[in-house]
């Protein structure tokens, strides 16, 4: 990503600005998306079961 956003002067003058602009937009995403998939495998909290008064607990 670090080429990509470095204003490479090669693509500037073959006129990639819409690669390089879509090249970083995809790099965002991919990067986006891993962190999504990461919190998702976070263990859920457990529920808590309450109980009325006098009720025996489980």
């Amino acid at each position: 990503m670090e080429h990509i956003l470095s204003s490479c002067s090669t693509a500037l003058t073959q006129g990639r600005q819409r690669w390089r602009h879509d090249q970083v937009l995809q790099e965002m995403a991919d990067i986006l998306e891993r962190q999504r998939m990461q919190k998702r495998k976070q263990p859920q909290p457990k529920t808590i079961h309450f109980v009325k008064e006098g009720q025996p607990t489980p």
